[in-house]
């Protein structure tokens, strides 16, 4: 959107020292807010009782909307992103429904339906059995009091739509993509299985335990040599502890990610909760890297061919087969990692996917 004339500007939470100098590749304004734990354990509790998302309290503080009320005077804008519907309060205390965009992304309700039977911390599994019955209903209140609302896959936006059970003119479509100027083809490491994702997410936590559980040792029985490196930020005590294995490394966030998967043989994304698009995918693509994923994420990409520009299988013994297959196929591998990329390519460049994004 910078490179079609508009001046962004950011008012963001932080909990420690912002990067201003990368932010500034991006946002020619950045004004940032310090988050307050003590004001997050507050909030979250006032707003379930009120009946609002756990999130939207959790995210909530006074001094987040002093600061947004004084850059609003300060600058003016002509529109607004609330980035998820977490932030949808500021929007409604400062009064600017009409000229905000919410980018809601993911059909929350939806992950958190799936998330019941899932494996992780099960505070969070708790938590999230809460949050899909108050979610579940602020989503349908944006969606009917908001111009747009913006979904990253088309099976979000009929979950939504189903669940509305009219048709609504504010859901949009717009789907993540990647930047290829940044990405650095390296020679594969024949040995070297990655799984990207943040991993505060219970989707992600399931997925890499999932992975390092039920599919890795099936892989190692042939494979030896084979090492699984789980690369995202903020991993909790249980993702750590998987790095204690042997030919497991938990990376934690690591500042270059294009740069540290390259070299990858393959990567996994063995996601059994989910909701919209999944980068993961993408991003492995756009470094050329063969993916071997499960069908809960490839529905939303419709350009997705199993066994053309990726293996799409449905359980761990299916999953480990074709990673031993690619990790065994040099040919295979590079032509399904070529197709991978042409993919993402001709389809999912951010120019591409933001066109048109900042109309109502």
């Amino acid at each position: 959107m910078r490179s079609q004339g508009h001046q962004l500007v950011l008012v963001s939470y932080t909990e420690s020292d912002p990067d201003l100098e990368l932010g500034a590749t991006v946002y020619d304004k950045i004004f940032t807010v310090r988050r307050s734990k003590w004001d997050s354990l507050f909030y979250s509790a006032l707003f379930v009782i009120k009946g609002y998302p756990i999130q939207s309290g959790y995210y909530y503080s006074k001094r987040y909307l002093r600061l947004f009320r004084e850059v609003i005077q300060k600058e003016n804008p002509d529109l607004y992103i609330s980035h998820l519907a977490r932030m949808v309060p500021f929007i409604d205390e400062v009064g600017v429904v009409d000229k905000t965009i919410v980018e809601m992304t993911d059909a929350l309700s939806k992950t958190y339906v799936l998330a019941s039977g899932a494996k992780g911390s099960w505070l969070k599994r708790f938590m999230y059995s809460i949050e899909k019955h108050l979610i579940g209903r602020y989503e349908l209140d944006i969606v009917k009091r908001f111009r747009k609302v913006v979904l990253v896959s088309q099976s979000d936006v009929d979950y939504l739509q189903k669940k509305l059970g009219a048709p609504v003119s504010s859901l949009a479509m717009h789907t993540n993509g990647v930047d290829l100027s940044t990405v650095q083809r390296k020679d594969y490491d024949v040995n070297k299985i990655c799984y990207i994702g943040n991993m505060v997410s219970l989707q992600n936590q399931d997925a890499a335990i999932y992975f390092a559980d039920e599919i890795l040792p099936r892989i190692l029985k042939e494979k030896p040599d084979t090492h699984f490196y789980i690369v995202g930020n903020n991993p909790p005590k249980t993702i750590q502890e998987l790095g204690g294995r042997n030919n497991i490394t938990v990376t934690g966030f690591v500042d270059d990610l294009h740069g540290f998967v390259a070299d990858s043989c393959l990567a996994v994304a063995p996601i059994r909760i989910a909701a919209g698009i999944q980068n993961k995918v993408l991003v492995a693509m756009a470094c050329k890297i063969p993916v071997v994923l499960t069908s809960l994420i490839a529905v939303p990409i419709p350009e997705l061919k199993n066994g053309d520009n990726c293996f799409i299988c449905e359980d761990a013994d299916g999953i480990a087969r074709r990673c031993i297959e690619l990790m065994e196929n040099p040919q295979q591998r590079a032509e399904m990692a070529e197709k991978g990329y042409e993919m993402v390519r001709n389809h999912y460049t951010w120019e591409a996917k933001l066109r048109g994004y900042e109309f109502f």
